[in-house]
């Protein structure tokens, strides 16, 4: 496993616009300005130190295998979309207010259920600790229940159930590491 970096953009990007494993949207095709804007937002997990990426490859062929880019965010914060964050109880968050959000979590699926995703998100515990952030903030689809029991495994609570920005019914998940 290792920290992600620049010349791995091109790769995230992809990833992140699969559409793995949620809902897909009627809309059919991204303008070019909209892959651009959306690049732009990929690439700030690669740069910006609120935000970052860590990759696991495979030993033998060295190309990536699975992923997680995530971001320190604050509850306080207003965000230009629809967010949840106001309606969870704000004792569960630190006093400043900051807490780490996932904002992708993704195995290529010949490697599923070999535990890579908890790994992953093992590592991000041991990043949050390191930017001194107690929480830990997901979300998932209702219909992923595999995510959610492997979510509820290694000790995240459900904290909200209902759709965020689209009428989808999303499982909100948390993780105190304190």
């Amino acid at each position: 496993m290792r920290k992600a970096i620049i010349t791995d953009h091109e790769f995230l990007v992809r990833i992140d616009l699969k559409n793995d494993g949620y809902t897909v949207s009627d809309k059919v095709e991204m303008t070019e300005q909209e892959k651009e804007e959306h690049s732009k937002k990929i690439e700030r997990y690669l740069i910006d130190p609120e935000k970052g990426a860590f990759i696991i490859e495979d030993s033998v062929s060295s190309k990536p295998i699975a992923m997680i880019m995530y971001s320190i965010a604050n509850r306080g914060s207003v965000y230009p979309w629809k967010t949840v964050f106001t309606e969870l109880d704000p004792n569960l968050f630190q006093s400043d207010g900051r807490f780490i959000e996932i904002f992708q979590l993704w195995v290529h699926p010949n490697y599923r259920r070999l535990g890579l995703a908890t790994k992953l998100k093992l590592k991000l515990e041991e990043d949050a600790l390191y930017h001194k952030v107690d929480l830990i903030y997901t979300h998932t689809e209702e219909a992923n229940s595999h995510v959610i029991e492997l979510n509820k495994k290694i000790g995240y609570q459900v904290v909200r159930q209902g759709p965020i920005w689209d009428d989808v019914i999303r499982i909100s998940l948390i993780k105190k590491l304190s």
